[in-house]
């Protein structure tokens, strides 16, 4: 540790050495963070609370904390420098034959010749311009090599930065990866990586998904007494909680592993097959060059040795064995022309060039070879939520006490306790917060369902952030693709709540435990058993009430809104721990508050990238968790839907055999109320029939149909950690228009491929014809070694600089 580092970590109670040794001591339990004092004094030591860092650190940009402790930047391979490359281009063999040869006619250039005239010996300049030759070329490859080196750090880079949500002075806020300081508390949530080692603050059904350092694919219960140790790099497979950070960067587990495991990036499918490609022309140029040369021979063996000594009876000069070297050069540089060194080349620079500018068009390409595949694509599977619409919700109409609204009633039209059940059961079941923009704007981030309930709570003038504060959190039960809902159990008998909870009058009767759930409007509607009617009481769930919400369903989701119900049920007191974790014990007989209808406008630029699509021959499909009308209704509006096209619901796609299926799929445009194994059966269904699949997605969820897909692409906005690490794509915006432009850019690496293997193969069979006709009629080619080899720099570097980096049509 240097002076400075020594200087700055003397400030805290603990050393990062001492760190990395708490960590290192996980696997015998709690043991060394109890040696510590447990969490209260590793919180002193490290100068935090529960409340994350305070004002100080965020004034002074952690600067302390980062020179005591490191900062959350990952090793990378050290780059090659400049002068390295060009002396790896010298290790090409063939160029090394000809370094020599050219060496060789150098120095025989000044061995006199008997028919020398007065003028003097200029053949040294023929050995003087291969050699420059050489050196140019070596040159302009070094340099490309550099130069796409460079870009690919670039994107290497970009890929590792991503936002984290953290609590610094009470606060929940979104800060970059790489500002994450130690001392940090970092918020926990279903499908996130852990950007950090850290120790666990609370947790609530916290699992983490391990496999990535252990390589054991079994989920392990976190809890902060016995399991707290949270390691960076994994994924929290179900539940919530909250982290204070122990190690970054380099120091934390995974960055440890990262340094032993940095490498270079493999050759993609189509770099393979075009190295095969001109191994195969280089044999061909190699046969020729072996024939050149003996029809050479041949012709020098008759003229020197036949002819002048021994039907002429002349003398044998041992100089004119220099054309020898001659006969060795011009082999050798067809060999060079033959083999086309820059169509590697030029596909490298063509993916390079294609991965700079899908960067700018929002893609992010994680894996090369994605590049290539998107070309071919000939499905995509798309989500709708995002990708087809603006995922920016807005609550817009709503079933309210008993009766259908075409707009957001205001406060004082609705009865207290549905305002109040509304605004509280938003507060508490939902993960999302207010934050202010870098334009001093406030805005909500996370689950944008959420958001737009907490605006609607907002709008009524209800402040989610008392309420969430002085609720105790009992229990939770997750949101996930079966279940299409998401519970809270609280603790309802804080006098401190109450105190949050003054504007809401209803709240304080209920001695005890207090269920709120939200969801997907007919799963939440059949776990309904009464609702609040037009004075707010609660009152039982008739067939007449169950049947005006059904058909407020079915008018709002025929209009394009996402249905949402709230409900919530007072638990009675004395439950065990076991029986408040029973999800199925306690999500039922609930009391229905409200149904929501949820607008998300469509992006305007979609229906138009759809058709650009379809144009192609590219068959899109919509794949959303929504009710089949809703999904029906935007896929109508995005082109998707056709009036030959075929919509089904998640239950029916599993229903089908794959006999079945295999003949629905021709017309198959939506699948509604899908789940990701839905998803997965689908791409799997596919690829079985032999399309080259493109998937969408964004939960944790969809991470085994993103790796089954031919390519993966995941939402950069709202797409989780575990998402976006199985994808080969990342959509920056979450936007259908920019897997429009990655479809573009892939097909413009095939076609700049294409234009430049035609030019070069027809310059190389000219050329090659032209040698070898050359000697075998007149005895010499008339392209020299010195011609060939700049017709070959100027083909195999600049033309590759020049086709390779065409645009997309």
């Amino acid at each position: 540790m240097d002076t400075e580092s020594h200087a700055a970590s003397s400030t805290f109670g603990v050393t990062v050495e001492q760190l990395d040794e708490l960590m290192e001591s996980r696997e015998n339990g709690t043991k060394k963070l109890e040696e510590f004092g447990g969490l209260p004094v590793l919180f002193e030591k490290l100068k935090t609370s529960e409340d994350g860092l305070g004002q100080i650190d965020i004034d002074n940009a952690c600067a302390d904390r980062f020179s005591a402790f490191g900062r959350n930047v990952h090793a990378t391979p050290k780059s090659k420098s400049f002068i390295r490359l060009w002396l790896e281009c010298l290790k090409d063999p063939i160029l090394i034959i000809l370094i020599i040869s050219a060496i060789i006619s150098f120095l025989l250039s000044f061995i006199p010749k008997e028919d020398e005239g007065s003028e003097g010996n200029w053949d040294w300049i023929e050995g003087v311009a291969i050699l420059a030759a050489i050196v140019i070329v070596c040159t302009v490859t070094a340099f490309n090599d550099w130069s796409k080196e460079r870009q690919f750090r670039k994107l290497n880079a970009a890929k590792e930065d991503r936002m984290v949500t953290v609590i610094r002075t009470g606060v929940q806020q979104t800060i970059n990866i790489h500002d994450l300081a130690v001392g940090d508390v970092v918020d926990l949530q279903q499908g996130d990586q852990l950007p950090a080692d850290g120790v666990l603050i609370r947790a609530i059904n916290l699992e983490s998904d391990e496999s990535a350092l252990t390589g054991e694919s079994v989920t392990v219960n976190k809890d902060p007494k016995s399991s707290p140790f949270m390691l960076c790099g994994c994924t929290i497979a179900t539940g919530n909680g909250a982290m204070v950070v122990t190690n970054v960067g380099i120091h934390s587990e995974w960055g440890r592993t990262l340094a032993s495991l940095v490498k270079e990036p493999e050759p993609t499918p189509l770099q393979n097959k075009l190295d095969s490609l001109a191994k195969l022309i280089g044999y061909f140029g190699a046969g020729t060059a072996l024939f050149t040369v003996l029809v050479l021979g041949i012709r020098w063996a008759y003229k020197e040795i036949v002819k002048k000594v021994i039907i002429d009876n002349g003398t044998f000069h041992a100089s004119s064995l220099t054309a020898w070297i001659d006969f060795i050069i011009l082999a050798v540089t067809i060999v060079v022309v033959a083999v086309p060194e820059g169509l590697p080349l030029a596909v490298t620079i063509s993916l390079a060039y294609s991965m700079k500018r899908m960067m700018k068009d929002n893609n992010l390409v994680r894996h090369l070879n994605a590049c290539e595949t998107m070309g071919g694509a000939t499905n995509i599977c798309s989500d709708k939520t995002g990708t087809l619409t603006q995922n920016k919700m807005t609550v817009t109409q709503g079933w309210f006490a008993g009766r259908l609204f075409d707009r957001v009633p205001a406060r004082d039209e609705l009865p207290a306790s549905i305002v109040a059940h509304i605004g509280v059961g938003s507060a508490v079941n939902s993960t999302a917060f207010l934050q202010v923009d870098e334009a001093g704007q406030p805005e909500f981030v996370g689950s944008k369902t959420e958001c737009a309930l907490l605006q609607l709570s907002r709008n009524w003038g209800l402040d989610y952030v008392p309420v969430r504060k002085a609720t105790s959190e009992i229990t939770e039960y997750d949101f996930n693709s079966d279940r299409k809902r998401m519970s809270k159990v609280v603790d309802m008998t804080q006098s401190s709540y109450e105190e949050a909870a003054r504007d809401f009058p209803d709240f304080t009767a209920h001695a005890g435990p207090r269920i709120f759930c939200k969801g997907a409007s007919e799963m939440v509607l059949s776990l309904c058993t009464s609702y609040l009617d037009e004075q707010g009481q609660v009152a039982p769930m008739t067939d007449g009430v169950r049947k005006s919400i059904d058909e407020a369903i079915i008018s709002l989701a025929s209009n394009g809104l996402r249905t949402i119900i709230l409900a919530y049920r007072d638990i009675e007191p004395g439950q065990t721990p076991e029986q408040l974790n029973d999800s199925d014990l306690n999500e039922k007989e609930l009391t229905c508050v409200g149904l929501t209808g949820i607008m998300d406008p469509l992006r305007e630029e979609v229906p138009e990238s759809v058709r650009r699509c379809q144009m192609a021959g590219i068959m899109v499909r919509m794949v959303t968790g929504d009710n089949i009308l809703t999904a029906k209704s935007i896929a109508r509006s995005c082109n998707i839907l056709t009036e030959t096209g075929t919509a089904i619901t998640g239950p029916e796609l599993r229903r089908m055999t794959d006999a079945e299926l295999d003949a629905v799929i021709p017309t198959l445009q939506v699948v509604a109320r899908s789940t990701p194994s839905d998803k997965l059966k689908l791409v799997t269904r596919l690829r079985a029939l032999g399309e080259v699949v493109a998937v969408t997605g964004d939960g944790a969820n969809d991470a085994p149909a993103l790796k089954e897909a031919d390519v993966g692409l995941a939402m950069g906005i709202s797409g989780t950690e575990v998402a976006k690490e199985a994808s080969d794509i990342i959509l920056l915006d979450d936007n259908f228009h920019s897997v429009e432009m990655a479809i573009l850019w892939g097909r413009a690496v095939y076609d700049n491929i294409r234009k430049f293997l035609q030019f070069q193969l027809t310059v190389n069979v000219v050329a090659l014809v032209i040698a070898f006709t050359g000697a075998l009629f007149l005895g010499e080619s008339p392209l020299g070694a010195v011609q060939l080899l700049w017709v070959n720099l100027i083909m195999d570097t600049l033309a590759a600089l020049a086709l390779a980096t065409e645009g997309a049509p």
